[in-house]
């Protein structure tokens, strides 16, 4: 058995086929078509920055290793270990570039030092707009709290300059999904960006290229959030088709564009679910938007956690929990929440005992989960187990560090 494909890529940036999905074909794949001095690069799905800590509770290497790539590689990812020994001497643009290399492998310490070493007043206008859009990417995925002043730059380079309307209907597209989910742009600036998205949509009509049709995708699929949040049914369907449908027309000319292509349809796969589940509560169409979901990319966790939150709401904890092992098996990433996960269906179906062993795996990834304490110890209280002295040791732990608050304490069983 060859390496896992998430850990191959994550690690070494190498691709192999032991349990390959759309992100680990994506980053390799970027990287290996990409040369330094290359304008534009493709990320695929930015993960949690809790990512690097599972890796290394899988694979044994120190975290401080895996967050400055200070281990031997015979993969790929050497040539980026080779640039970083050299940082000084490389262009701006070339450390625009390692920059989005490491951000696509979740090296967000990295990526931040290097934007930090950049003074964008060099660049011309379109890398310019690449630094502000990167920036903002870094912002979203360490949660910091705005992006108004990285779309407040890239507005003004837009409206100064002459862009292609796909890279203007990807800027408008993150736009509208970050302020409907965070607020964090800014209600004038979201309101730029829907006119500057509808405009752009216009222009390109039908598409002519992959390029087009896949940016157009983004587009309806995040535009469909306006009526969602609105509670306006039919004209989200009616969004969420058109994204669909431009995903599949969509013509792949190489294996990276493949990727994107799967990428776009998976996303909106994903967006159904939630669309069937939440809005129209049409359930039949949910579960089905689910395991075309799982269809489009067999072999990532979160895919199955999706399909898991349908059954937990359909009150189908059975089946919820065969999701969850599902995505046991597979493994990386999130696999602190599928221990979790696993925990509380396991005692929604009465198998306390098993559920304690689950909350116990989920403390040894992360000595600070509240919830999985809280939750063993109450199990474990219920059933009278033995190791209820073992999450007591966790809470009094907690207690002493501050972490319990008043809320956490009242879901503790104290008879």
């Amino acid at each position: 058995m060859g390496e896992n494909a998430f850990l191959s890529a994550i690690i070494h940036l190498k691709e192999t086929d032991e349990n390959s999905n759309i992100w680990s074909k994506t980053v390799c794949r970027s990287f290996k078509f990409h040369a330094l001095d290359d304008p534009s690069y493709t990320l695929g799905q930015i993960l949690e920055p809790s990512i690097l800590f599972e890796v290394s509770e899988v694979t044994k290497i120190p975290i401080e290793k895996l967050v400055k790539l200070d281990y031997v590689s015979e993969g790929p990812i050497q040539r980026i270990q080779n640039r970083l020994s050299v940082i000084n001497e490389l262009s701006p643009l070339e450390k625009l570039n390692l920059a989005h290399n490491l951000l696509s492998i979740s090296r967000y310490e990295y990526t931040s030092h290097i934007l930090q070493l950049i003074n964008p007043e060099q660049f011309s206008v379109q890398e310019k707009l690449r630094y502000y859009y990167l920036r903002f990417l870094l912002k979203n995925r360490l949660d910091e709290m705005s992006y108004e002043l990285e779309f407040n730059k890239m507005k003004e380079l837009l409206e100064g300059n002459n862009f292609p309307e796909t890279i203007r209907l990807k800027i408008a597209t993150q736009a509208i999904v970050w302020e409907l989910k965070q607020k964090r742009i800014g209600n004038e600036l979201f309101q730029w960006y829907i006119d500057q998205g509808i405009s752009s949509r216009r222009k390109i009509k039908e598409g002519n290229n992959f390029s087009e049709h896949i940016a157009v995708s983004s587009f309806h699929r995040a535009f469909a959030m306006i009526p969602a949040e609105k509670k306006e049914e039919n004209e989200t369907r009616e969004e969420m088709q058109k994204a669909l449908y431009y995903a599949n027309l969509a013509q792949a000319t190489n294996d990276l564009e493949e990727c994107r292509k799967l990428d776009a349809i998976k996303t909106c796969y994903e967006s159904e679910l939630k669309e069937h589940l939440y809005l129209s509560k049409n359930h039949n169409q949910a579960e089905r938007a689910g395991y075309d979901l799982i269809a489009t990319d067999p072999n990532w966790s979160i895919s199955y956690h999706e399909m898991a939150e349908f059954y937990l709401k359909m009150n189908k904890p059975e089946k919820a929990l065969s999701m969850f092992e599902k995505a046991k098996e597979i493994g990386l990433p999130r696999v602190t929440f599928t221990h979790f996960m696993l925990g509380y269906c396991l005692n929604l179906v009465g198998r306390k005992e098993e559920s304690l062993n689950e909350f116990l795996q989920t403390l040894k990834l992360d000595s600070t989960n509240i919830s999985a304490g809280i939750n063993g110890f109450n199990i474990a209280k219920e059933i009278n187990h033995d190791l209820q002295q073992v999450f007591k040791k966790y809470l009094e732990t907690w207690e002493k560090e501050n972490l319990l608050d008043e809320e956490h304490k009242s879901y503790l069983i104290t008879t």
